[in-house]
């Protein structure tokens, strides 16, 4: 069995568990809930920084960050002109874009990717985690705003939003160290990779605790549109990234898998904000996201395993 199976078995080992345990009722959504604090201001910040720790920095793949903007962006413009109803317009501006990297990808693959490969991640994921902390839910709230004469979205409440990203003062400090030739030592380092270390656990542990089937056929069909906008606008961008973009294939390859990602894991909670009547579809579109993310970047990494 190749390592990206093994991998992908051990993740839905994981997910498995967890969905058993919400329904012997050891765990719930809100024990969930706080797991996810655990992990975006603790466990993912020492993963990040004990990966990252020691890389070469290399001026070429600064790119990889226009990348990550012109896709961002684009997949909010396809969000937008896909539905003509406001509300609908707003989910998918909410529920279509930004990339779920710190907790799928770096826990699926962290154990896999080489040290350009994971400094290629964090060039994408340093604009992908100011999509994700506010700057998607501002953008969608601007672009809409006639439907909201009560939100003041200016350029301070989107640097507000966006200030709440910790992996991204994370990936600056790696990348300022990295381009510094600066390395942490091993022993100083110790504490952070012990609680990173916990960080696949506790991500998958979450997405199992928070698996739902509990759908309308309504629902479904709203949830279903955004689904195929989602992944039919990435996988296009995919093959536009293998076929034009000048990187060499390790690169490309993991821009690409970073790209069939599910949406950001708090969706839900900033649909919730802007669309509260339409946060439970939120949650079951990142349900479907998370298990069809699972399959597609399975499979990729089977793929280019074997290359390899």
């Amino acid at each position: 069995m190749s390592d990206a199976l093994i991998n992908a078995f051990s993740v839905m080992l994981i997910i498995v568990v967890a969905y058993f345990f919400k329904r012997m009722r050891m765990l719930n959504v809100e024990t969930a809930k706080r797991l996810a604090s655990v992990v975006m201001y603790l466990t993912l910040p020492c993963a990040i920084l004990t990966s990252a720790n020691g890389m070469t920095f290399d001026v070429s793949l600064l790119g990889v960050i226009i990348i990550s903007a012109v896709v961002n962006f684009l997949l909010l413009l396809i969000a937008f002109f896909c539905s003509s109803n406001p509300k609908q317009r707003i989910f998918n501006m909410l529920n279509t874009t930004c990339f779920n990297i710190g907790n799928f990808i770096i826990p699926f693959m962290q154990h896999t990717m080489s040290p350009r490969a994971f400094l290629a991640l964090c060039m994408f994921d340093v604009v992908n985690a100011l999509f994700c902390f506010g700057g998607s839910y501002s953008v969608a709230l601007f672009f809409n705003r006639k439907y909201y004469p009560d939100q003041k979205v200016n350029l301070g409440t989107i640097l507000k939003e966006m200030s709440k990203s910790m992996a991204f003062y994370v990936y600056a400090l790696v990348l300022v160290l990295s381009a510094f030739g600066l390395t942490i030592p091993e022993k100083a380092l110790y504490p952070f990779e012990m609680i990173g270390g916990a960080n696949t656990l506790l991500c998958f542990m979450i997405i199992g605790i928070c698996l739902s089937f509990n759908i309308t056929w309504e629902q479904l069909k709203h949830v279903m549109q955004a689904w195929f906008i989602r992944y039919l606008a990435c996988g296009l961008m995919a093959v536009l990234i293998w076929f034009f973009v000048p990187y060499d294939a390790e690169v490309r390859i993991i821009i690409m898998i970073i790209l069939m990602a599910p949406m950001t894991s708090i969706a839900p909670i900033m649909t919730m904000r802007a669309i509260p009547e339409q946060a439970e579809e939120s949650a079951d579109l990142n349900t479907i996201a998370i298990v069809s993310s699972l399959v597609f970047v399975t499979i990729m990494n089977s793929i280019t395993s074997t290359l390899a």
